[in-house]
């Protein structure tokens, strides 16, 4: 992978029996020992390799999946809901290796978000309560791992393989004594 940013932040509101939230009264006590943290990871894709899984190489005793034969045409040209060019790539030639490059083809860009917030209520010197939200994907932004790459395969070549997961909210209770 080529780039990859991560990117924490944090803020906590005033803290402590007389932490200052810079309010009095019941709305200093509602904004009061609170934590806001989120992780923010940006990154370029992941590099694949295009390949035709019927490969015979005379000679070499390799039988299985082998690099397929580029054509020259641009490779994200695509149209279809797909995302990979399927002219791009042919089988190679009969007893052959093809030319396409390893990690020739970049992958799907990754992204997510997750957040999460806590909150201390503090029942007495020795008692306290805590209530945490955690976010995962908190955007539910749709990004996909990867693309099908199996040239012999031209119907789904390009296509996404699947997706992380969507939102998804968890809540703790915690009671300190």
């Amino acid at each position: 992978q080529r780039h990859l940013l991560n990117l924490q932040a944090q803020y906590s509101t005033g803290v402590g029996i007389g932490g200052g939230t810079l309010m009095d009264g019941w709305r200093g006590a509602m904004f009061k020992d609170w934590t806001f943290t989120s992780n923010i990871t940006v990154g370029s894709g992941l590099p694949e390799t295009p390949q035709y899984a019927a490969g015979v190489v005379t000679g070499t005793g390799v039988s299985g999946p082998i690099r397929a034969q580029y054509t020259g045409a641009p490779v994200y040209q695509a149209s279809g809901g797909v995302f990979l060019n399927k002219t791009a790539y042919t089988a190679p030639p009969a007893g052959q290796w093809g030319n396409a490059g390893r990690d020739s083809i970049i992958g799907p860009s990754t992204f997510s978000l997750n957040a999460s917030m806590m909150r201390t209520f503090r029942l007495s010197d020795r008692w306290n309560f805590d209530l945490r939200i955690d976010a995962t994907n908190a955007l539910n932004h749709v990004v996909y791992t990867s693309y099908i790459t199996a040239v012999d395969n031209p119907n789904q070549f390009g296509a996404p393989v699947n997706a992380n997961p969507m939102r998804s909210l968890q809540t703790t209770f915690r009671l300190r004594f």
